[in-house]
């Protein structure tokens, strides 16, 4: 009998997948040879991405220890944060309808009627229906989407702005006036039932999924595909493609179109507004004419030879493709990129072939060249290389090569070329999150940098507002409500811990103040009817800021281990933005610790006795006041025994704890002093050399 050590290494890589976590780690516990696959990087991959549904990550590194630490996290740590617009209750939050003066926050809070300028939790359990771990979140023009580990498809906002709904409640007990969005799970047809925790469904179990501006698609277990442009799916049937047997490999949803990848037949796409056909006897399906992107449908033959004569073996194996305004864009086995104008419906004669794009190119030859990912929407996409490089591209550039009229050779300035973006580079990026005006770049240590403009200064930035904390992180804009921007090519880290947020609020409350600081706060702080932000100051201050938010966890994290928010993913659309992220509340809290000042305690008031009614203390020597005191005592003690008979002081203590706990986690207590309490607004030199006025020493 064979052992199962005198096995080939692939032999037992193909058998671990099959073993739960307890068994694998049982086994890999036997003997010091097994041991050495307790991190196997494939087994923990497929392990985390098969219970939890995390879809594929290319460029997310081969590092055993990282998925295991991922598996262990996804299941009790997975918080979803949300900003930008909310306009359409897409953010998954109520808003305040006064504004923040109604609710006593302060003007730094990064809050107002609708948008949030900082990225805020989204309370999940709070949802009519719990919506369990979150694998995926994804954003479309008027919605943010999640995908759950057992593969329910849930909706905040409204798949279009017609079906955007909003419902005015009383938010958590408070006597405040808000809109409060709900998630929504996505619905099937009465005929199919949907899947639970406890019933596996593969035909409404999904596997994948894509949102667009105003549609979403969904790829069952089962190879069915789904296409939402309401809250009921209905099931898409292309009249002349074949679909069954899971041909269908991925689906991805676009601007104004819908496509699927079918094995054997390519890149199959339709509009995503396909009106049912006339006629059609199934109400639970759409019947739609589609197009095929020519040369996409390349297969390996059996002997691995090709004619060489042929579009689909120039052209290779479409390994990705993504859907922008009007066109489509692929990457192949081959290591090049196409795009294709998505003209529906094709000429039904010699329909035009995909073109090449060139631009990303090395200009002489590299052998290390190799494309690895595609990424992009709306108008924008990223080309990401094994050597570490993003480039990025625009819909100029796309025109251009549809037209025929780019070229490589051109010194224009205005000719269309890649941006390259030096912070990007080799800096681990694994994703970039493309909205209209604004993108979000995604590192593998799980940080997120921010970069563009922040349209109508809503907040999808995640740097605050420029009335708020928004100038003292670089954002620059002329008023409160015009498009606040950064310096070119200038990111700027998205930060998820509140506390930090209080810092920036603080620190901009002291430039705001007669004093010392003010001629600088002047300099920084737009205001109505004055001069507007000097641009090298309000960046020096973003660089400062940017370096001392980097020490935030210096002494509580070692350097090359996970912080206490770790982004898993980044999505945005329109104006708002989303991230998944795991939060260690336990280090997060360390590191809180680590800026806490301990409070001096007067001695005095260990002499002074509460007013139990008026719920203060201070010093009772009358004997008249001793009396008036004790009645109020008793009278307050009566009633409160009767609420307790009543059933009532239970129920108040825990919406007291609810909204203690919530009050905690926006806003710390104002006794509470910090490192930063005795600190001046800095005073900084600009990239002109010049200092900024004051009388305290530069900080250089």
């Amino acid at each position: 009998m064979t052992a199962l050590l005198d096995l080939p290494t692939d032999v037992l890589y193909t058998i671990f997948p099959y073993l739960d976590a307890a068994d694998f780690l049982a086994l890999t516990s036997c003997t010091k040879t097994l041991h050495t696959y307790r991190q196997d990087p494939n087994y923990w991959r497929i392990l985390t991405r098969t219970t939890f549904r995390i879809p594929p990550q290319p460029l997310l590194r081969a590092d055993g220890a990282r998925w295991q630490w991922l598996y262990r996290r996804l299941r009790t740590q997975t918080q979803l944060y949300t900003w930008g617009s909310n306009g359409c209750g897409n953010l998954g939050h109520g808003f305040v309808a006064m504004g923040p003066a109604s609710t006593g926050d302060h003007d730094w809070a990064d809050v107002n009627a609708r948008n949030i300028g900082w990225p805020k939790k989204v309370l999940l359990d709070d949802m009519t229906e719990p919506v369990g771990v979150v694998a995926d979140v994804q954003c479309g023009g008027w919605s943010t989407t999640l995908l759950n580990s057992i593969g329910n498809i849930y909706l905040c906002g409204g798949i279009d702005p017609s079906s955007a709904f909003m419902t005015r409640s009383v938010h958590r007990g408070r006597d405040r006036n808000r809109a409060t969005s709900q998630m929504k799970r996505l619905t099937f047809p009465s005929a199919y039932p949907p899947t639970t925790k406890d019933r596996h469904e593969p035909s409404t179990a999904i596997s994948q999924f894509s949102t667009g501006r105003a549609h979403i698609l969904g790829l069952a277990d089962d190879g069915k595909v789904w296409q939402w442009n309401n809250e009921e799916a209905r099931l898409v049937k292309p009249l002349h493609v074949d679909v069954s047997d899971k041909v269908v490999t991925r689906v991805v949803a676009g601007w104004d179109r819908a496509s699927m990848f079918v094995n054997g037949t390519g890149i199959v796409y339709w509009p995503h507004d396909t009106p049912l056909r006339a006629g059609n006897a199934e109400a639970d399906a759409i019947l739609i004419d589609t197009a095929i992107v020519p040369g996409t449908g390349f297969t390996q033959s059996r002997n691995g030879r090709e004619t060489p004569d042929t579009l689909e073996a120039r052209i290779g194996k479409v390994t990705h493709h993504i859907l922008l305004e009007n066109f489509i864009l692929f990457i192949t086995s081959f290591n090049k990129v196409f795009l294709y104008q998505a003209v529906f419906p094709l000429p039904d004669l010699d329909p035009p072939a995909p073109i090449e794009i060139t631009a990303f190119y090395p200009s002489s030859s590299d052998s290390h060249f190799e494309i690895q990912d595609l990424q992009g929407s709306f108008r924008s996409f990223a080309i990401f290389t094994k050597s570490g490089d993003v480039l990025m591209g625009n819909r100029a550039m796309l025109d251009a090569f549809n037209a025929g009229t780019y070229d490589s050779t051109s010194t224009e300035p205005s000719h269309p070329a890649p941006s390259i973006i030096p912070a990007l580079q080799n800096s681990s990026i694994t994703s970039v999150a493309i909205g209209d005006h604004h993108f979000q770049a995604l590192r593998s240590n799980g940080t997120i940098l921010a970069y563009g403009a922040d349209p109508q200064s809503c907040g999808a930035l995640g740097l605050g507002f420029p009335e708020g904390t928004g100038p003292l992180r670089g954002l620059i804009a002329e008023n409160f409500s015009s498009d606040g921007t950064l310096g070119r090519n200038v990111g700027r880290q998205v930060w998820f811990e509140r506390l930090m947020q209080r810092w920036l609020g603080e620190m901009k409350e002291k430039a705001g103040m007669e004093g010392e600081a003010k001629a600088r706060g002047d300099m920084i702080l737009p205001r109505r009817g004055q001069a507007a932000q000097n641009v090298a100051a309000v960046t020096a201050v973003g660089d400062y800021f940017e370096r001392e938010g980097k020490k935030w966890e210096d002494g509580v994290v070692e350097e090359g281990a996970m912080g206490s928010y770790f982004v898993l993913k980044v999505a945005a659309a329109g104006w708002h933005t989303a991230a998944l992220v795991l939060v260690d509340e336990e280090q997060a809290e360390r590191s809180r610790q680590m800026h806490v000042v301990p409070d001096k305690v007067d001695d005095e008031v260990k002499d002074e006795k509460y007013d139990w009614h008026g719920g203060t203390w201070e010093d009772i020597d009358a004997p008249w006041d001793q009396l008036t005191k004790a009645m109020l005592w008793l009278n307050d003690s009566i009633w409160r025994l009767v609420r307790k008979f009543l059933g009532l002081q239970e129920r108040d203590e825990k919406m007291e704890e609810e909204q203690k706990k919530e009050a905690e986690q926006e806003e710390p207590g104002d006794r509470t002093r910090y490192s930063w309490s005795d600190q001046p607004f800095p005073r900084l030199r600009m990239a002109n050399g010049e200092a900024m006025p004051g009388e305290i020493e530069i900080t250089e």
